[in-house]
């Protein structure tokens, strides 16, 4: 009697609920299988069951060491590393290479030449995935002024279109009118102009920290506005300006829970698990609070602190039972090795891969496993693994 034969309806309930280092080996299988894999649909929807709370699919972490990315497949289960190559004619001698940000699986990041070179400023654009190892290659708009120092760069998913963006913005302290740039992955194209729009706050600001993708298709900016007082100059003001990248417009900026003196504290904002997190750091207390925005209308939620010699630590991730954090040191020291901190116990488990680790903040990117398409994105060849 011939064996009955699985309907490919259930092989795709079945296979949306793996984690995409399975399904990826998988599309070897048959055709049926390749072709249902790679269909929008199914990406989709593995996408949204990646994104979901408590998900057992993987999570990534990048970082890169002498213009090489490195990483592993899954966080919590460490077992080897990878380096990446670049695609061909992409990064070259003089180039620095880094983090723009990362949103459902892709990673975009920047290649900026040395200040030693002529042609000095941002050079590309690269849009990754990892998990599938392909890549495009972006250049800058001509009429950008990419020489210029005051740049910030982000990167976010426009739900209504379906569409991956790179926002380019001026961020110098003294201009209320921000020149914004933005490439569209669907299009292949860059738009704007060198017409300024006026962000929400109507103030001098500079900004703080580099965009943040967070919910609601915003891009968040932690920025540092100040205001003239007599012959006095207050930079105290920590505000979140948000751009929307469907619209492409600015949108009212929120405040932040805590009243911060920058001769006292050191603020940053960032992603960790879809949302967005602000850490106060108290350098006479020597400690650092976590705050998570709760609602896209700015309402916050103090979640925890820690004190002592880990203050000074960046929260990279956290363990999916919530209570291990794995930390860096904000800047460059002896210890660079991230490790797992225990809340419960105030236990510290080393996070090993290899010799080869980040050495300063901005320097890793964490991502999750998906199987999202780059339209025209080239093959990225793995160089070996490291222990």
């Amino acid at each position: 009697m011939a064996a009955r034969r699985i309907p490919l309806d259930l092989i795709f309930e079945i296979l949306v609920w793996l984690p995409t280092i399975f399904i990826l080996r998988f599309k070897c299988v048959c055709k049926e299988w390749y072709n249902l894999i790679n269909s929008p649909t199914f990406i989709k929807l593995h996408l949204n069951k990646s994104l979901e709370p408590n998900s057992q699919h993987d999570c990534m972490l990048l970082w890169i060491t002498s213009n090489t990315l490195c990483g592993v497949d899954d966080l919590y289960q460490p077992v080897k590393a990878i380096k990446l190559n670049w695609p061909k004619d992409t990064v070259n001698d003089g180039d620095s290479v880094y983090f723009v940000g990362s949103c459902n699986g892709l990673v975009c990041f920047k290649i900026r030449r040395s200040r030693e070179y002529p042609d000095y400023g941002i050079r590309r654009f690269l849009i990754c995935n990892p998990t599938t190892r392909t890549f495009k290659s972006i250049l800058p708009a001509m009429e950008m002024k990419w020489t210029h120092n005051s740049l910030s760069c982000g990167f976010g998913y426009d739900s209504v279109h379906d569409d991956y963006k790179i926002v380019v913005t001026s961020c110098s302290l003294g201009v209320t009118n921000k020149y914004v740039f933005t490439y569209s992955l669907n299009t292949d194209l860059w738009s704007g102009s060198s017409t300024p729009t006026r962000v929400p706050t109507g103030r001098n600001w500079t900004i703080n920290s580099g965009a943040i993708y967070g919910n609601n298709n915003m891009l968040n900016y932690l920025v540092l506005s100040s205001a003239e007082i007599g012959d006095l100059i207050t930079s105290d003001d920590y505000r979140i300006a948000r751009y929307d990248v469907v619209s492409e417009k600015w949108r009212d900026d929120l405040s932040i829970p805590v009243q911060v003196s920058e001769f006292r504290h050191f603020v940053r904002l960032e992603k960790l698990d879809g949302l967005l997190y602000l850490h106060v750091g108290d350098l006479r207390d020597r400690s650092t609070e976590f705050w998570m925005m709760e609602e896209h209308d700015g309402s916050w939620k103090k979640m925890f602190d820690i004190s002592g010699d880990l203050y000074m630590h960046h929260l990279i991730a956290r363990s999916k039972d919530g209570h291990r954090l794995l930390l860096i040191p904000y800047f460059y020291s002896e210890i660079t090795e991230l490790f797992w901190y225990d809340q419960r116990d105030n236990t510290r488990t080393p996070f090993k891969l290899s010799e080869t680790m980040p050495r300063h903040r901005e320097s890793y990117e964490l991502c999750i496993a998906s199987l999202v398409a780059i339209p025209g994105g080239c093959s990225l060849t793995k160089l070996q693994q490291l222990g």
